[in-house]
């Protein structure tokens, strides 16, 4: 038996699309050709795999399964020609680090830094995004490290948390409660609370609210697309609103804004996201660098 990757691509097609013609613009070629491949396919594997009666392509049980499995199979194809090519020679001296804001600000200069000293022979490039965006620009960029915060679930991913880094409620220095040395949510009354959309990343959002209604506080809340510390500044600045942010936010805030600590402490993690097949070793000695710096706080 003997089947072809462009086999099994086109028969996937036909049974997406159930009609050999929209397979065929699908995959801009003629419809020949695809009745053709899936000819060759079934031959090659001796079965049926679609039921030619009616106008259209209705899939046998066998073909059901070799959708599934094809699927899973191109899939797979193309994970393995994208580890083939980590180990391209520009590779091998590049790592891509994607980092959300907060990182960017603090842990990677951080990193960046010791790596000049430590890894001179690696160049690391920094692909900064918006809060929720790291899990899904490190598979889609192909990058190698992401570093943020409630990142996602990914087969073939691992996940590990760096640090705890304490929770800070961000007011203007107009607010009566600014120079208080650390605050019960409570006391902002109905100061409404500004947070960037849920969509991005819903675990995370979540996760703040928990911290205020956990002390007492059900805030109304502000959207703030897509940054905190950006073009929605202004409604903390003018005790408009407050905010919760991590330790790492705290240099890099407005001198208009103070950052206090909870009365009841609460941290958020840093994690670190990294594909686990990945076996270059210079990946493995950034990683440890990582821990190093993230673990010095």
């Amino acid at each position: 038996m003997q089947i072809t990757l462009r086999q099994v691509e086109i028969f996937v097609a036909v049974a997406e699309f159930g009609h050999f013609g929209r397979a065929a613009e699908a995959l801009h070629i003629s419809q020949p050709t695809v009745s053709q491949e899936v000819s060759r396919l079934e031959r090659a594997l001796d079965i049926a795999l679609l039921d030619r009666s009616g106008r259209s392509a209705t899939l046998t049980p066998a073909g059901e399964a070799m959708a599934l499995e094809g699927k899973s199979l191109l899939a797979h194809a193309t994970q393995v020609v994208l580890d083939v090519k980590l180990h391209e020679p520009s590779r091998l001296r590049t790592v891509r680090v994607v980092a959300s804001p907060s990182v960017v600000n603090r842990l990677l200069p951080a990193v960046i830094s010791k790596a000049e000293q430590s890894l001179a022979s690696t160049r690391i490039e920094d692909i900064p995004v918006d809060t929720g965006g790291v899990s899904a620009h490190l598979v889609t960029e192909q990058a190698d490290i992401g570093l943020g915060r409630f990142l996602d679930d990914l087969d073939g991913y691992s996940v590990e948390v760096l640090a705890e880094e304490q929770v800070f409620v961000a007011i203007s220095r107009k607010h009566p409660l600014a120079d208080a040395a650390h605050l019960e949510l409570p006391e902002l009354g109905d100061l409404p609370l500004l947070l960037w959309p849920r969509e991005q990343n819903p675990a995370y959002f979540d996760y703040l609210l928990e911290i205020c209604t956990s002390r007492g506080l059900s805030p109304l809340l502000l959207v703030s697309p897509p940054r905190i510390v950006g073009s929605r500044l202004y409604l903390l600045s003018e005790s408009r609103a407050f905010s919760l942010v991590s330790a790492a936010l705290i240099g890099h805030l407005p001198e208009d804004l103070v950052a206090i600590p909870l009365a009841r402490p609460a941290t958020l993690p840093l994690e670190m996201q990294w594909r686990t097949s990945d076996s270059r070793p210079q990946l493995a000695a950034l990683r440890a660098l990582i821990r190093d710096v993230a673990s010095a706080g």
